[in-house]
């Protein structure tokens, strides 16, 4: 089974929505997704809570990548593969040159609940 971790959707003012913690994603509906702001401050009417790991990755790059209109987490049984590998994403097959220009890595430092990961993200990024 895949599961998604979190998908999110920036708009022009710095916020973004965030699926809600403990939803399965096909269980997901536009009402169900919080707005954010990339300091963290929820900016929808709910009682429902985020993934904080979640929100150290995705405000990361949406602080990083103003031109990124979506980002997405998963943890697909490809995607787990791929990050196994020391080279990770191989260009072995037309659809891995599809997106091999545009991917980025970063390691592994556990749970992401340090905002200083969060720079180090962006960092990478740049590179």
């Amino acid at each position: 089974r895949d599961w998604s971790s979190d998908v999110c959707s920036s708009d022009l003012d710095d916020h973004f929505l965030i699926n809600p913690m403990g939803v399965l994603f096909e269980e997901i509906t536009a009402s169900d997704l919080i707005k954010l702001d990339v300091d963290g401050n929820i900016l929808s009417d709910t009682s429902r809570s985020i993934n904080p790991a979640g929100y150290t990755i995705h405000s990361a790059i949406h602080i990083g990548r103003k031109d990124a209109g979506c980002v997405m987490h998963t943890h697909t049984s490809a995607g787990l593969g791929v990050a196994t590998q020391k080279d990770g994403l191989l260009p072995l097959t037309q659809m891995a040159l599809a997106v091999i220009a545009n991917t980025g890595y970063h390691d592994y430092e556990g749970p992401a609940f340090d905002l200083e990961e969060r720079d180090r993200q962006n960092e990478q990024g740049k590179k």
